[in-house]
């Protein structure tokens, strides 16, 4: 899949960016790809949006994460992104002289000069393990944290059934550089009370359905502490999908936060067949078949009422 890296060998002066909002697979395949053009000697700006929360910036690597540059480049690197607007500053793209397109996301639309993209594979990360090995370079001590923090995050821990083996022996090589991310597994877990405040809200607005088998429920703007979908609350809400998508029987689950009046953020997560990408296209979004996005404008009990006659399971 990654059968001509030639751009980036040519390359010296490079910008690496990704999506907005970004998760774990983000933040670390971007640091990890970075650490490793550093090793070839290249010069690397990141453009990172400041919506992260800090639980994912477990090494020093994130320091240097920028939201602006007036610089050109030789190359410019998107990562982990279906399509050229949902990146944090693709305005960029522009100052770049090519672009490549990593991603593993089956709605991408290839937008760059050169797209390295494959369903096969569970994060970003596992292809930048890849590229490593292609180039011969060494995964060092930091990055081996990087892209531990790609993989975890995209597989639910190892959990998800978009984990092969592929994904287990990559891990396995991550252990003989270091074995201490049970430490990188308590920081991206664990959470305070506003978080457990967003939590209860949105269990409390639960709504089952399709024999139980379906799962929506929603936060609205009156509901954060700051009355806006601000960057706290947005980090507070991150993968809280993942709580309700957990209960018994559940095989597609929808999470919907107000992001301004008339306006809603939609994440969707199936547990089965059923292909929620298709769901997001719908709405202009993506993502995974399993795993999707969109946004979604109007009334939020029209909004719910629309899915419901969208999202049905027998």
């Amino acid at each position: 899949m990654i059968n001509n890296i030639g751009l980036i060998k040519q390359s010296n002066k490079i910008l690496i960016i990704t999506h907005k909002g970004p998760d774990g697979d983000a933040v670390g395949s971007v640091c990890a790809l970075g650490l490793l053009l550093k090793e070839l000697r290249k010069e690397v700006t990141y453009v990172m949006d400041s919506l992260i929360s800090d639980k994912m910036k477990i090494e020093k690597e994130s320091d240097y994460f920028v939201q602006t540059t007036e610089d050109k480049f030789d190359l410019a690197i998107a990562l982990d992104c279906s399509e050229k607007t949902f990146l944090f500053g693709h305005e960029y793209l522009e100052n770049a002289n090519k672009t490549v397109v990593i991603d593993h996301h089956i709605t991408n639309k290839k937008y760059g000069d050169k797209n390295y993209v494959s369903d096969k594979v569970a994060a970003v990360g596992e292809i930048i393990i890849d590229i490593y090995e292609m180039l011969g370079v060494s995964i060092s001590y930091e990055a081996a944290a990087w892209l531990y923090l790609s993989l975890a995050t995209d597989t639910g821990n190892f959990r998800y059934s978009n984990v092969t083996a592929d994904t287990h022996r990559k891990t396995a090589m991550l252990y003989e550089i270091r074995t201490d991310f049970d430490k990188i597994n308590k920081q991206i877990e664990q959470y305070g009370l506003t978080r457990l405040k967003y939590l209860s809200k949105v269990i409390e607005n639960v709504i089952v359905y399709s024999n139980n088998k379906v799962i929506i429920s929603y936060i609205e703007i009156k509901d954060y502490v700051n009355k806006i979908l601000d960057e706290e609350a947005e980090m507070q809400l991150q993968n809280m999908i993942d709580v309700i998508r957990n209960v018994e029987n559940i095989e597609v689950a929808v999470l919907i936060k107000q992001a301004e009046e008339n306006m809603f953020k939609v994440s969707l997560r199936s547990n089965g067949d059923f292909d929620v990408a298709a769901v997001a296209k719908q709405y202009g979004g993506g993502g995974h078949k399993k795993a999707a996005g969109c946004n979604a404008s109007g009334n939020i009990n029209n909004i719910i009422s629309e899915l419901k006659k969208i999202i049905i399971i027998e």
